[in-house]
């Protein structure tokens, strides 16, 4: 009977202990990454992403107006 109350009380340790590391190294995976650099954000500054154009809207052209005049 003590060696199964020694297994057990080990095996629950371990468990917390598995735990604690897995919750600790989750915890440092998942912060969020910082650029050396980087602006402040807010409407003036640029976007945090080079390539994130979902705000870019081409401009309406006239007919016309995307072909050179010669003459």
């Amino acid at each position: 009977m003590k060696l199964l109350r020694g297994i057990g009380l080990a095996l629950l340790l371990s468990l917390l202990f598995g735990l604690a590391v897995g919750t600790l190294l989750r915890r440092r995976a998942e912060q969020p990454v910082r650029y050396i650099g980087l602006a402040p954000s807010g409407p003036s500054a640029p976007s945090a992403f080079p390539l994130h154009v979902a705000a870019a809207a081409p401009g309406i052209l006239q007919p016309g107006e995307h072909e050179e005049q010669v003459g």
